[in-house]
């Protein structure tokens, strides 16, 4: 389900979205939306007859801002989501589909094409997809066909400086912001109503507070929007001058500026030479050390972090005070500042950074400053341990997904200088890639880079058991023992215990995923031996989860329990958060299984929202079918069989494969459900499949009583049931009982559906009428 007012978006996953939040969101931008009254319209209007808009027009001439601003507009006619994908930062034309199953939340396919996966999850839903920056990415635009080629109700806009030219295709052009046409017409209401004078008086007050078009300045604001054709980034840019120059200044300087480049490039667009000529007169305005600090920016991706830069200036020898740049460079609206994840960093246009990065070219510190950067996010990424182990696992990830764009920077910057280091780069990320779903980016960088580096070292030992892991994230057992085997060998000959142990206790898991449970009996004692040796605490934790593991999956219950118990434990003192929810919902399995309700709920309610928050797809399923098992056993039958009905849809959104052992058990339990609802089963495992991942943890989590099974409508209803039954006699609107009763808005509409087949209703109306009845509704009540 979707919220249109609040921007909620499709997938209830870690990497959906909230308008303003995490990956995907549609952005909420910090100054007003000034004009396009007209293209607005235009584009809604093309946007309902065609399946893919694009939005044309150079750099700086707002195609950005009006697609989130026709976006937002209309949210309400897309109920599976509108998620917004920003392509800038991407360099291959290959890593569009990743881009975008990771801002949409869905994790890499477990086949071969990722295309297919994607095309086969958008086919039947009514989604908004907008693709912001695609000029770059033109060789990818087949990929934007073969999306649209099965679906029904899918949209795409998309932001480029040239058309796809795939068929479908709606060019929706953005022309410039209108501009005073008559020199005649200066008086400040003439000239205000136009929208690039409203554009410029609004960014100016921004930076002088004050400031208004009136009747001493109307005249030159007029000419400065039309010296600069009306592009809102020039215009914003001149706009932030009237901290040091007035309005006279600004223009006179344009003036001599944008003379001066009339013999630029013949076959760049004359507007786009004009932001060229705005952009360097802006860069001609900085002192000597504010140009240095920009032309350094330019080798960051995706934004420069402030406790990045610094050490990176001083690294390459920049001889930059980096701190009075910045506030430059901010002030003269070149960066913006913004927090993310808690760290301070800075954000700039694609248009500046291509200028800057012109800057940085052939200078001589070009070299040393890729090559600092490059440094600096090895150690960001080596800092986040193996496997993201240590205190604030999840603040680790969520630094490493910020900075994901300048540590791919980083590894493309190594495999041409350094290919050794590049594969150090991304054996450190393999863990990183894996939790967020780049199954098939990881696998496909460390395959590249583990044929370019053939040299035998523990360094290749951990990109194989990386690139292992990856593959079994996406059930490639083959590719994953073909991997393993290689590094068990690779380890023996360096007689590195560690490598030899993990690559034993990753086959430990190929095997167990895939059903040979028999086969695997060896592995995981040994893994434990050689990590044991080797004093890899956190290995010995992976060990202990794959002992216990296969002790469950044998029926040696009381050994599993215990062993699950001493990896939990282990897991806490590290901060291996992860695995820690992952040996806690098996220990609540194995309770289960033992008949310990009590215990079985205690790991199970502490395991699975654990897993949740940070993301960990593959074992959510597993969690919730324990549930399943939980709610069966203790005579809530329908709310096993909703359960199971979400952990069976969310596996099949996902593409995750429920362990053969964990699928008998959830079997077994389910029987006795079956049984005794009969046909009406059916119904409520489909109830279940329509339940977001959040509003089953908590039908979960609360464990309300349910009433045990009638055929027919049912009179009675639980506690929380009667209260929502209340509300929503009243005339509360859903997201009113939500916001009332602290409850997500799926949750509320699944209670209200409940309510009405419990009481054979078809209408809110005839629940009032109930309620009125039942005395429900007396006053004060």
């Amino acid at each position: 389900m979707s919220d249109a007012k609040t921007g909620h978006v499709g997938l209830d996953s870690p990497t959906g979205g909230v308008l303003g939040g995490g990956p995907g969101s549609l952005p909420r931008p910090l100054t007003s939306f000034i004009g396009r009254e007209r293209e607005l319209a235009e584009a809604r209007r093309l946007l309902e007859g065609s399946c893919l808009l694009t939005l044309t027009g150079p750099g700086g001439s707002g195609k950005t801002r009006l697609c989130i601003e026709l976006a937002a507009g209309v949210a309400a006619d897309y109920p599976d989501g509108v998620y917004f994908v920003r392509l800038a930062p991407v360099r291959e034309p290959g890593l569009v589909p990743s881009s975008i199953a990771q801002n949409i939340g869905l994790p890499d396919s477990r086949g071969p094409s990722l295309v297919e996966h994607l095309a086969s999850y958008l086919r039947d839903r009514k989604l908004l997809l907008v693709l912001d920056n695609f000029e770059h990415l033109l060789p990818a635009a087949p990929v934007v066909a073969e999306l649209l080629a099965p679906a029904r109700a899918l949209r795409i806009v998309v932001s480029s400086r040239s058309p796809l030219r795939v068929s479908g295709e709606q060019e929706c052009p953005v022309p410039p912001l209108e501009v005073p046409q008559d020199d005649t017409l200066t008086s400040p209401e003439s000239v205000a109503a136009c929208e690039s004078v409203r554009l410029f008086a609004e960014r100016a007050a921004a930076a002088v507070p004050g400031f208004a078009v009136d009747e001493r300045n109307a005249a030159v604001v007029a000419q400065i929007v039309r010296r600069l054709d009306g592009l809102p980034l020039a215009i914003e840019l001149a706009a932030a001058r009237v901290r040091l120059l007035t309005p006279e200044a600004i223009l006179e300087r344009l003036e001599h500026s944008l003379s001066l480049l009339t013999g630029g490039s013949r076959d760049l667009p004359d507007r786009q030479q004009t932001l060229r000529a705005t952009i360097e007169w802006s860069y001609g305005l900085l002192g000597d050390e504010a140009r240095r600090l920009l032309a350094a920016c330019s080798v960051f991706r995706g934004g420069v972090p402030l406790g990045v830069i610094e050490p990176v200036c001083t690294e390459a020898g920049a001889g930059v005070a980096v701190l009075d740049g910045l506030q430059e460079l901010v002030d003269q609206s070149l960066l913006r500042p913004v927090r993310a994840s808690g760290v301070p960093r800075y954000l700039m246009l694609e248009t500046i950074r291509e200028f800057a990065a012109e800057r940085l070219a052939g200078t001589p510190e070009a070299a040393r400053l890729r090559g600092a950067h490059a440094a600096a996010f090895l150690a960001l990424a080596g800092e986040a341990g193996r496997p993201l182990t240590g205190l604030g696992q999840k603040d680790w990830l969520e630094r490493l997904d910020v900075e994901h764009n300048n540590i791919r920077a980083a590894i493309d910057w190594y495999r041409q200088e350094d290919p050794p280091a590049a594969l150090r780069l991304a054996a450190a990320m393999s863990m990183f890639w894996s939790f967020h779903g780049h199954y098939t980016e990881g696998r496909q960088r460390l395959r590249q880079l583990l044929e370019l580096v053939p040299e035998q070292t523990t360094v290749r030992v951990r990109a194989l058991n990386g690139a292992a892991w990856l593959a079994i994230d996406q059930g490639d057992y083959p590719d994953a023992d073909r991997l393993l085997s290689e590094s068990i060998e690779l380890s023996r000959w360096l007689h590195d215990k560690a490598g030899e142990g993990m690559a034993a206790a990753f086959l430990s898991r190929s095997m167990l995923s895939s059903g040979r449970v028999a086969d695997a009996a060896p592995y995981p004692e040994h893994a434990f031996a050689l990590l044991t040796e080797a004093r890899d605490r956190p290995g010995i934790a992976f060990a202990l989860f794959y002992r216990a593991l296969y002790a469950q999956f044998t029926g040696s219950l009381e050994v599993a329990c215990e062993l699950h118990e001493r990896c939990a434990a282990m897991c806490l003192e590290l901060g291996f958060a992860s695995l820690r929810a992952r040996a806690l919902q098996l220990l609540g399995i194995a309770r289960l299984l033992l008949g310990d309700l009590t215990a079985a709920r205690a790991g199970l309610q502490e395991g699975l929202p654990a897993s949740v928050d940070l993301g960990d797809r593959f074992v959510i399923p597993v969690g919730l079918t324990g549930f399943a098992g939980l709610a069966a056993r203790t005579g809530k039958h329908r709310m096993a069989l909703r359960l199971a009905g979400t952990a069976e849809a969310y596996r099949d959104t996902h593409e995750s494969a429920l362990p053969e052992p964990n699928r008998a058990y959830l079997d077994s339990w389910l029987a006795p459900s079956l049984k005794t609802v009969g046909a009406a089963a059916a119904r409520f495992i489909a109830e279940g499949r329509q339940m977001t991942l959040t509003a089953a943890l908590e039908y979960a989590l609360a464990n309300e009583p349910e009433e045990a099974w009638r055929p027919g409508p049912r009179q009675t209803l639980t506690r929380r049931e009667t209260q929502v039954a209340v509300l929503a006699a009243r005339g509360l609107t859903n997201r009113d009982i939500a916001a009332q009763l602290c409850l997500s808005v799926r949750t509320v509409e699944v209670h209200v559906d409940h309510i009405l087949t419990k009481l054979g209703f078809h209408t809110r109306t005839q629940l009032a009428a109930w309620a009125h009845e039942k005395g429900l509704l007396a006053e004060n009540t």
